[in-house]
């Protein structure tokens, strides 16, 4: 999918929208969100608090957000930089470069590509030794995997393991001889430029950090998250970041993308390694799905107090991050959602072009908004010089999305769309002094405008 600058302005202000509506809805914090298009930034946004004791607002450009498992792509990253170093091979049992495994039973199966792809059969956590706000050092990973270290035969099922990653941090330290901490901040973070981020919570990012926050239920007092120190699961989740770090790391991922690996290595790790019943399918720590045909490569990220998704396409040229600072589903669902509004904009354009006479892409946008009424709420968006009427609690919204024909300077005909609505009918709108929508009709129903 080829999308144009115009385009993407409309689908990025579509998503934006929606995204803001499901922030309120889901009581979320803070959510900060972006999109790149070629490596340029076209939207950067965030709403709520970074850290509600003392309202500190979050910032798209510079709050910080622990990313969790987004850690898994750079420590892939770093894995494919060895490769090519002639250091590790990818199918040699991870056994060869840590030597205290040879003693445990079935380490000398599982290769480097089965932890990287999640299918040595291996143990996902650990024990319940541990809590959210105490991760692990590495003598108590490793007493935990002597006694067990796998559930199944390598390469005979998938299963999503943390402990998979922290063996593959363990090994880059024994072929490098640098702490996991430092060969990212060396071999990632600082050629790429990404001064937002940091391995783990370092001096400096707590400055910038958002507080996490443990989901609450009506009535309840928000309970924040401790920042405690991944330890040992630092390869496996330690990253801390802000989105334009993210959306510049992504772009490094494409074809000719900056130099961290070869273009080679970007195939190996983003082609489906292992297929599963259901999307995501894996590569070499990228998850990949599909958002309406297209194909997407990523990964999401939940820790204590947050939850984060990242995920890009290189054949559109398109690179998305969306933060939160609470634990729930809007950044799974709001990365999807960019990507929809991208190929419903691109799908509907041609036919979006034609409008009655007397109106222009600038006149007709004057009415895009968010209005509230008490049927509930709806989202007048616009697509090159028409608009249509969107549900903003629908997760896909677009593809049912009702157009709308202008029958003079604020009046419009409902032309498309859903057959229980009120298909054929009119909708009105009200406007100020400057001629901004303040108020719609829509059949028999009145909603004012109410922008989040």
């Amino acid at each position: 999918m080829r999308i144009a600058p115009r385009q993407l302005a409309d689908a990025a202000e579509i998503a934006r929208r929606w995204i803001r509506y499901q922030a309120m809805l889901w009581d979320v914090p803070s959510i900060s969100f972006g999109i790149s298009h070629g490596g340029r930034v076209v939207m950067l946004d965030a709403i709520g608090t970074a850290d509600i004791a003392t309202e500190r607002p979050a910032t798209p450009d510079a709050t910080g957000y622990r990313c969790a498992s987004i850690t898994k792509t750079m420590t892939a990253t770093l894995v494919m930089q060895q490769v090519e170093a002639g250091r590790m091979r990818l199918d040699e049992p991870i056994a060869t470069y840590l030597p205290w495994l040879r003693r445990v039973p079935h380490a000398r199966d599982i290769s480097i590509r089965h932890l990287l792809i999640h299918g040595g059969g291996v143990i996902r956590d650990g024990s319940n030794t541990w809590g959210d706000d105490d991760f692990p050092d590495r003598e108590m990973v490793h007493a935990e995997v002597s006694q067990r270290l796998s559930f199944a035969e390598p390469a005979s099922t998938f299963r999503y393991s943390n402990i998979a990653y922290i063996l593959l941090g363990e090994a880059l330290e024994s072929v490098t001889g640098r702490p996991f901490d430092a060969l990212l901040q060396r071999s990632v973070l600082g050629p790429l430029g990404l001064k937002g981020s940091a391995p783990s919570l370092t001096p400096r990012v707590r400055r910038t950090i958002a507080t996490g926050y443990y989901r609450r239920r009506p009535g309840e007092v928000r309970h924040p998250s401790r920042h405690a120190d991944a330890r040992a699961f630092a390869p496996a989740g330690g990253l801390v970041s802000t989105v334009p770090d993210l959306l510049d790391y992504q772009h490094a991922h494409f074809p000719g993308g900056s130099g961290l690996i070869s273009d080679l290595s970007k195939r190996e790790m983003q082609r489906t390694q292992w297929q599963r019943p259901e999307e995501p399918n894996h590569g070499l720590g990228w998850m990949i799905w599909h958002v309406d045909g297209v194909a997407i490569r990523g990964h999401s990220g939940g820790f204590p107090g947050f939850t984060t998704k990242i995920g890009f396409s290189p054949e559109s040229a398109l690179c998305a991050a969306v933060l939160m600072n609470t634990n729930g589903p809007v950044p799974g669902l709001a990365l999807d959602m960019i990507y929809h509004s991208a190929v419903w904009v691109v799908r509907r354009w041609a036919d979006a072009a034609e409008t009655a006479r007397g109106h222009s892409r600038a006149s007709v946008g004057r009415f895009a908004g968010h209005y509230r009424g008490d049927i509930g709420e709806m989202t007048i968006v616009r697509i090159n010089r028409s608009l249509y009427i969107v549900d903003p609690e629908m997760t896909m919204p677009l593809a049912s999305a009702a157009r709308l024909w202008p029958d003079g300077a604020r009046r419009f005909t409902i032309v498309e769309g859903d057959d229980y609505g009120h298909f054929g009918e009119e909708v009105s709108f009200a406007v100020d002094a400057a001629g901004r929508s303040v108020a719609m009709r829509y059949g028999p129903h009145s909603l004012r405008r109410s922008d989040i």
